[in-house]
């Protein structure tokens, strides 16, 4: 369905801006069973990472759960490739204690409340919930995310660099490392950055604050057609 959807795509040209033209209704179905909630949340969570990928578009002009599926429309100055990669993942970003050692980039790994080494699991120190803001942008020529963390994301990241120094922080997305960033500490008033390693983009960085803005999906998606 998924490779029926792209060939659509490029035979119709839907992603090219067209004055005047509506907007194109896709529609999705949940990966599990979900709720009303859940599918209404999914459409929210798509729009904040739409306002942040394109913030000069109209963005998203309405989402409406159906028959337990979840119909978006989609302006047509959006690439429609965006809104079915955005949708088929969740994007839960953790920052994870990655021990003595930078974790692979490209490893699957398991996280939790706590490290538990044996039945190898990361501690989840930070989550998208403990950051208020995130922003990328190049400093001293390098990928960076300036950040401001909530009071207890801050509280958690003191406690978690008094009791670990030497260790490296890692970046996951969807359980999956991107990234063993460079913490800059301590933090002022919560706010602080994060300069990316091994030759890390600006595009790369601003993917990783929008996921930290706008939060993980509830459930992932897939395509079942367009109206």
């Amino acid at each position: 369905m998924l490779s029926l959807l792209f060939l659509y795509i490029a035979a119709t040209g839907s992603s090219q801006s067209v004055a005047g033209v509506a907007p194109t209704a896709f529609t999705f179905e949940p990966t599990r069973p979900a709720t009303w909630q859940e599918l209404v949340q999914a459409g929210s969570v798509l729009q904040g990472r739409l306002r942040a990928s394109y913030p000069h578009s109209s963005g998203l002009l309405g989402w409406t759960p159906q028959s337990g599926r979840l119909v978006i429309s989609l302006p047509p100055d959006v690439p429609a490739q965006w809104l079915v990669a955005e949708a088929t993942r969740i994007g839960r970003v953790e920052v994870v204690e990655g021990g003595t050692e930078f974790l692979p980039i490209g490893r699957h790994v398991r996280t939790g409340a706590a490290p538990r080494p044996e039945v190898g699991v990361y501690e989840a120190v930070l989550s998208a919930a403990h950051f208020v803001t995130a922003d990328a942008y190049l400093r001293h020529g390098q990928a960076a995310i300036e950040f401001v963390l909530t009071p207890e994301g801050d509280t958690r990241l003191i406690a978690h660099t008094d009791r670990q120094r030497g260790y490296y922080l890692c970046l996951l997305v969807d359980g999956e490392v991107v990234n063993c960033p460079i913490l800059r500490t301590p933090l002022t008033d919560r706010h602080g950055f994060v300069e990316l390693t091994g030759g890390a983009t600006l595009d790369q960085a601003r993917t990783l604050a929008m996921l930290l803005r706008s939060g993980p999906l509830p459930v992932a998606l897939r395509p079942v057609g367009l109206e």
